[in-house]
């Protein structure tokens, strides 16, 4: 059996007088003391003899960073979560919150690229060693790794593990009462929650952008209509603004183009009991992450639309990581089931999906953007209201504006409709306040 131990390379110092040890030195004078290099060598122990199994060096190398990398991952998520629950997230924390994000996702792209070294190892070789995992031992096991996915809000109800009575089964028992440890913690996606609910200026932005929306989809109907009737007309000047408002809208707005617009209010109509069925941001957060993507060039939301997109990111980069994991394993065992009784690429595979992005619904804030020239302008009070911290006391108003929300009635909305007297039906008044049920 072939272990490796200290590095190979260098010189024992034996009969040189006087050796110089870690006990007579101090550990910040001398590198390989100050990084345990010797202690960390030890620990790469390959199972198996001979070249055959060569490449098991570079399988332990690579997974064995992998862990000192989600180490390092889970200590910048768990100094984020402290700085998010401060009463005050004021700018200072922000743009820590924000440097740390950026770090986990270079950590994350970094990783991403190592699944391209492994793959350099061939199928054929990786069966030279893979039976001494027959025993159970799998990357399920990893515990940092389910830390991570609980730290950032992924919830067991939300996974696909099927093959298992219950997702820590694989475990040991250290094992489950270290993640146990860690379950009664706020993670990370409902501190972000509550940070994005206390964004300055929600209560007014509710009122001026469901305004601003209801004027941008009545002019789609007027352009619509407009269209319709032009396009039977012999007169040049009316075939000319028709070309015009076609320039205007990018198309001529079909049937197609109201579906769509009815989609979206039907999305946005949707949302009851404060949340979309599924979704994870409350209705407050959802609002206020769209109120700063709408206004992130205001010096008060700069910062913050960053944390938006790099946890966005984080979710992007999570998920490719996932993927780059599943197509490893096709590429090495195929269809064979994995080591630790799932499926194998398929298991893998299934994690690839929204239900394992815990940060989702910051992507679907897109889908409720109108142009930047539609946007109504920040009234004075409210430049003077976002100049302040984020406070936790700041969304008392909105919330008893909320309560006082009435319900919709979605068996009367077709997300289906095709009808521009269906939509005009729909008032947008009912849109951006009403969503509490």
């Amino acid at each position: 059996m072939e272990r490796m131990g200290k590095c190979p390379h260098r010189k024992s110092s034996a009969g040189q007088g006087f050796k110089e040890t870690k006990e007579t030195r101090d550990p910040g004078e001398n590198y390989m003391d100050y990084l345990k290099i010797d202690e960390l060598l030890k620990l790469h122990v390959r199972l198996t003899d001979g070249p055959i199994a060569h490449d098991e060096h570079l399988f332990i190398s690579i997974h064995q960073n992998f862990e000192v990398w989600f180490q390092q991952i889970l200590f910048e998520l768990e100094s984020i979560k402290r700085l998010l629950k401060e009463p005050k997230v004021c700018e200072k924390y922000q743009q820590l919150i924000f440097q740390r994000l950026v770090r986990v996702n270079c950590i994350f792209r970094i990783m991403i690229q190592q699944f391209e070294v492994l793959e350099t190892m061939s199928c054929i070789n990786f069966m030279s060693f893979r039976e001494v995992f027959q025993g159970g031992a799998s990357g399920f096991q990893s515990t940092q790794f389910r830390l991570l996915e609980q730290i950032l809000g992924i919830k067991e109800k939300q996974r696909t593990c099927t093959f298992l009575n219950s997702y820590n089964e694989k475990l040991t028992e250290e094992q489950r009462q270290e993640i146990e440890d860690h379950q009664d913690d706020q993670d990370l996606c409902t501190l972000i929650d509550g940070w994005l609910s206390r964004t300055p200026g929600l209560q007014h932005f509710l009122i001026s952008y469901k305004n601003a929306v209801e004027g941008v989809i009545n002019d789609f109907y007027l352009k619509a209509k407009v269209l319709e009737h032009i396009d039977h007309a012999k007169s040049g000047i009316f075939e000319s603004k028709a070309k015009q408002l076609e320039k205007d809208c990018a198309s001529s707005l079909t049937k197609k183009n109201m579906s769509e617009c009815n989609k979206i209010k039907f999305l946005l109509l949707a949302r009851n009991g404060g949340r979309i069925h599924g979704r994870k941001l409350s209705y407050r957060a959802f609002m206020g992450a769209l109120m700063i993507n709408c206004y992130s060039s205001e010096p008060r939301f700069t910062v913050p639309y960053e944390i938006i997109k790099n946890l966005m990111d984080m979710d992007t980069f999570l998920t490719k990581f996932r993927f780059g994991h599943a197509m490893m394993v096709k590429r090495m065992i195929g269809g064979r089931p994995g080591t630790g009784g799932s499926g194998g690429y398929n298991y893998l595979r299934s994690t690839v999906s929204d239900r394992y992005m815990p940060f989702i619904d910051l992507f679907e804030v897109a889908t409720y953007l109108i142009a930047p020239q539609k946007l109504p302008r920040l009234a004075s009070d409210v430049l003077v209201e976002i100049s302040k911290v984020y406070r936790s006391d700041s969304s008392d108003k909105l919330d008893s504006q909320l309560t006082d929300s009435t319900s919709v009635d979605l068996n009367s909305i077709s997300a289906d409709s095709d009808s521009t007297s269906a939509d005009s039906d729909i008032k947008l008044n009912s849109i951006l306040i009403d969503f509490n049920g």
